[in-house]
């Protein structure tokens, strides 16, 4: 009779430490081809890594000459505009010297000996029983403004025209605080006149002329600029100075440009010295003009 042996285990070794030793050697080869492995990941990720750092330390080289050339860059654009800021300062100070030269050839061009004679026949004397003075006809028909001064206190009062004609007055009006008066011919008669200027737009160096009777000596042309266009007084009124000769007789009488305006009218000097004359601006005059002849007209 036959022993009960499984025919399928005659194969495997009997020996149990075979056995191990066996298992043993699968497991060992298993790890090895593990730790193989491993090892090639390993080394695929540290090339990629190797590759990586070498693309970040090439582009950190781009940034720093990118980063020079910005620098460079913001160098050059400061410097460019400090050259921008210095060539407008002196493009800016080459015009403004070109505006003063063409100002002063302005002055140095004014001329009036065109405008003195046609308008010399608008002044007139203004002859008191307490003296004399100046003045200038401003309408066509007849109205003389003066200074207040000229006339105050006077008993009779009388205007000789340039062509000595002679012609009785009336006092329309005055403001005395400003020193102006306003006098009317007593005629029908047309005149030529003086037309108002306006003494905001006078400037320091400008030529005038003052027009009037001084000390007797008939219709004289005096010549001289404007030292200040705006003066202010002791009596807190604005005044412009100018270094016209101004002598007894020429008070009232107008102050004119080279367009023949009146610009002022010619209203003292300082006593003891020469060329400190002041004129009463034309633009507080007119205002105070047109008021007067408008109240004139209206009583009329």
């Amino acid at each position: 009779m036959k022993t009960g042996k499984n025919p399928k285990n005659k194969n495997y070794p009997k020996n149990p430490i075979v056995y191990g030793l066996v298992l043993l050697f699968v497991v060992f080869s298993l790890v090895l081809i593990g730790n193989y492995n491993l090892n090639l990941v390993r080394q695929d990720y540290n090339s990629k890594i190797s590759i990586l750092e070498g693309r970040i330390a090439s582009l950190q080289t781009e940034l720093s000459d990118k980063q020079e050339q910005i620098d460079e860059l913001s160098s050059n654009l400061v410097d460019t505009n400090k050259q921008i800021k210095e060539t407008t300062r002196q493009y800016g100070l080459q015009i403004g010297e070109l505006n003063q030269e063409l100002s002063d050839l302005a002055v140095e061009s004014e001329d009036f000996s065109n405008t003195i004679s046609e308008v010399i026949g608008s002044v007139v004397t203004v002859v008191t029983d307490r003296g004399q003075g100046s003045g200038a006809i401003i309408t066509s028909d007849g109205y003389v403004v003066t200074n207040y001064h000229v006339v105050q206190r006077a008993n009779k009062v009388g205007v000789l025209t340039y062509e000595n004609e002679v012609y009785a007055i009336r006092l329309v009006g005055y403001e005395p605080v400003n020193d102006v008066a306003v006098l009317k011919l007593d005629t029908n008669e047309s005149f030529d006149y003086l037309e108002f200027g306006d003494s905001d737009e006078l400037r320091t160096g400008q030529k005038v002329v003052a027009l009037g009777n001084p000390v007797g000596l008939s219709f004289t042309a005096t010549e001289g600029i404007i030292s200040s266009p705006s003066r202010l007084a002791d009596d807190e009124l604005t005044y412009i100075q100018t270094d016209v000769t101004i002598n007894p007789g020429n008070s009232g009488g107008p102050l004119i440009n080279t367009r023949g305006e009146i610009i002022g009218i010619v209203n003292f000097k300082i006593s003891g010295y020469e060329g400190l004359g002041f004129a009463i601006p034309s633009n507080r005059v007119e205002e105070i003009v047109d008021e007067v002849i408008r109240r004139d007209n209206e009583e009329e």
